[in-house]
């Protein structure tokens, strides 16, 4: 007759040490481990895929099972830490459930009620405060225009499938057709972006998706490949800029010796090239004292065209600098 406390000691290091091996465990090696025989340990195995709550049904066991000589263990929901969510965070998942739903993004709208509703009876007695919480918040209704291009958007993304997008910018007011590979959607300071090639820029440009007038397919063109070291997390982090209510858009003009010396390392804005290599340079700024410092980096080789008074701050700094050259001389 085996040891029953060997037995035991034997179950209990089984199952949490076969569980943290999504690919299985060879049986013999487990047996071997445990210096076991190969028939003893099937029979523990066996005996594990009876633990259960008494009156639980087949979903509330240990799943264990051997195929092809590895020794599988998924754990059931109830031998986990149990979910405890406080109903703020039931609400804020909620309303997220909720905001998907109906932004038309995706068809998972059956998928999302289902989580829903699994969220609301793991909410338990909290359920009916998270709900009052969700339902007196206010959301803004997603524009019909965005929620369609958005859908667009995203199965273009997935299946790496071409577009050609009308785009009208902050600084004009007539569309600008553009080819387009949309590498992914990113979501912020409450706008929907779209990131990914501009063909007619030869660049990795950011459009806002309530400024596409118009999008369509380009199925002819193909399939095109995103770039492997591509991390749109890491773009919007770091690239993606979003003005303020105060921001105001300054005109750049640049030679073509300026657009040579900035190579790739142009900041964040609308650029337009010109046939004899110079550009065009519009871009949003908080004030002035950064943008008149990069132009002034560019010596005569680049200046501000507008607005009047981003010209008048680049006359004072350049006083300003006079004044500070003949005082030390």
């Amino acid at each position: 007759m085996r040891d029953v406390a060997q037995r035991l000691r034997r179950l209990l290091y089984i199952v949490p040490y076969v569980a943290k091996h999504p690919e299985g465990v060879l049986v013999d090696h487990l047996a071997k481990m445990l210096n076991a025989e190969r028939e003893e340990l099937i029979a523990d195995l066996d005996l594990l895929s009876q633990v259960g709550p008494p009156d639980g049904d087949p979903g509330e066991y240990l799943l264990v099972s051997v195929e092809e000589g590895r020794v599988f263990v998924d754990l059931a929901h109830r031998l986990t830490r149990p979910l405890r969510l406080t109903p703020a965070e039931g609400c804020s998942l909620l309303l997220g459930i909720r905001a998907l739903r109906e932004s038309g993004i995706a068809p998972f709208d059956q998928a999302m009620q289902s989580a829903e509703k699994k969220l609301l009876t793991a909410l338990g007695r909290d359920a009916r405060e998270a709900e009052t919480l969700a339902t007196s918040t206010i959301v803004a209704e997603p524009d019909a225009a965005v929620a369609t291009h958005l859908r667009s958007l995203v199965t273009a993304a997935r299946q790496r499938q071409r577009v050609e997008i009308d785009y009208v910018s902050a600084s004009r007011h007539q569309a600008e057709r553009r080819p387009f590979d949309p590498y992914g959607i990113v979501h912020h300071a409450g706008e929907w972006y779209v990131v990914g090639h501009c063909h007619k820029r030869g660049d990795v440009r950011t459009f806002r998706i309530d400024r596409i007038a118009a999008l369509r397919a380009l199925p002819e063109a193909g399939r095109f490949d995103r770039p492997t070291d591509f991390d749109l997390e890491a773009y919007r982090r770091e690239r993606l800029y979003v003005p303020s209510a105060d921001a105001i858009t300054v005109r750049i003009q640049l030679d073509a010796l300026a657009v040579t010396r900035i190579g790739a390392n142009w900041p964040v804005g609308e650029v337009t090239m010109q046939d004899d290599g110079s550009a065009e340079l519009i871009i949003d700024c908080e004030g002035f004292e950064w943008v008149t410092g990069w132009v002034l980096g560019l010596g005569r080789h680049a200046w501000i065209a507008g607005p009047p008074e981003a010209r008048a701050a680049m006359t004072d700094r350049l006083a300003k600098l006079r004044g500070e050259l003949q005082l030390s001389v």
